[in-house]
């Protein structure tokens, strides 16, 4: 797992940044930053936080028709999304990961990936990034995905309901917070951590959630400045949600897109920590991405379908270089 030492200096630096001398040069303009619920939202919360002249921060569950329709300027999104998004002509360019994965298989005992064949997995995201996630493992480790059962839930709170199901589901994958909740309401404990076992199986970091924005905002030289101070206020701002867990739930439920609620009630420093938020550039991220692209070109969401899960990998004009 990423780990990362944060240090109460490093939140004080992050606090006295001038946010409000970080606006925009080009004067009346607002930039729109949306991202999903959950983990991209606490890698933004900082920033939502503390305020930031010239922008209006929007959680939304749908965060690629706001890409895709223009109306985000800048966005955090599935890295998976904004690759097929980028290969669709959509004008947007990656300029950071920003989630390295916080996908968790749980149950009881102690289990290893190969442990799973002939049992019973419940799964959120059937054709998402978890399950695509998964399935990249399984045919990394010569592991037919058939000789798993997998049942899918619609959200974390279906896949645990499958624990007392009749008959139960042996293991759940999930990401956090729901984790902490299979952990404490059930009685589960995290037996594989599946960015590990990436790092293992594959090599290099999980890319999970990016930050993308409008080409056209770079190519203005003015926006291109607005751009660069955002990442690296950004990057400053990593650890922050660890410190302040309570401030950054508050922070995404006030910016919830209207007739929306945050699916965060509570946070704490481990959940926060197993989320594995850090701003990495698209330049240091490039190789992770296209090991992670390359072989959602050879898996298949849809077993009745010979399309795969992204077309082909996005080529170098995908990736922000400062």
């Amino acid at each position: 797992m990423k780990s990362k030492k944060i240090t109460a200096l490093a939140a004080a630096v992050f606090a006295a940044l001038p946010l409000a001398a970080c606006s925009p040069e080009e004067e009346g303009r607002t930039y729109r930053v949306y991202m999903p619920d959950g983990a991209p939202a606490v890698a933004l919360s900082a920033l939502m936080d503390g305020g930031y002249d010239g922008v209006s921060f929007t959680v939304t569950s749908a965060i690629a028709q706001r890409v895709s329709s223009g109306e985000a300027d800048i966005a955090v999104m599935p890295v998976n999304s904004a690759a097929t998004l980028y290969n669709g002509n959509v004008d947007i360019v990656m300029l950071t990961v920003n989630t390295h994965g916080n996908l968790y298989i749980v149950g009881e005992g102690e289990a290893t990936f190969d442990d799973l064949v002939g049992k019973k997995l419940g799964s959120i995201g059937m054709g998402q990034v978890p399950d695509l996630t998964f399935k990249m493992i399984a045919a990394e480790k010569g592991i037919s995905a058939d000789s798993i059962s997998v049942t899918y839930g619609k959200d974390a709170a279906a896949v645990l309901a499958q624990f007392q199901a009749n008959p139960p589901i042996d293991y759940a994958l999930i990401a956090e917070p729901a984790v902490t909740t299979a952990a404490s309401k059930l009685g589960k404990k995290v037996v594989i951590d599946m960015q590990e076992l990436w790092r293992e199986t594959i090599g290099g970091d999980y890319p999970q959630a990016c930050l993308v924005a409008k080409r056209s905002i770079l190519n203005d030289a003015e926006g291109k400045k607005f751009i660069d101070r955002f990442i690296d206020d950004l990057t400053a701002s990593d650890g922050w949600a660890e410190l302040n867990p309570q401030k950054a739930v508050d922070t995404i439920a006030a910016h919830m897109e209207s007739g929306t609620a945050a699916s965060l009630k509570t946070l704490n420093a481990e959940i926060v920590k197993r989320c594995n938020i850090k701003t990495v550039s698209a330049a240091d991220s490039k190789a992770d991405c296209n090991a992670f692209f390359e072989r959602l070109t050879k898996i298949k969401p849809n077993p009745d379908s010979s399309a795969t899960a992204l077309a082909k990998v996005p080529d170098d004009g995908f990736y922000y270089v400062r």
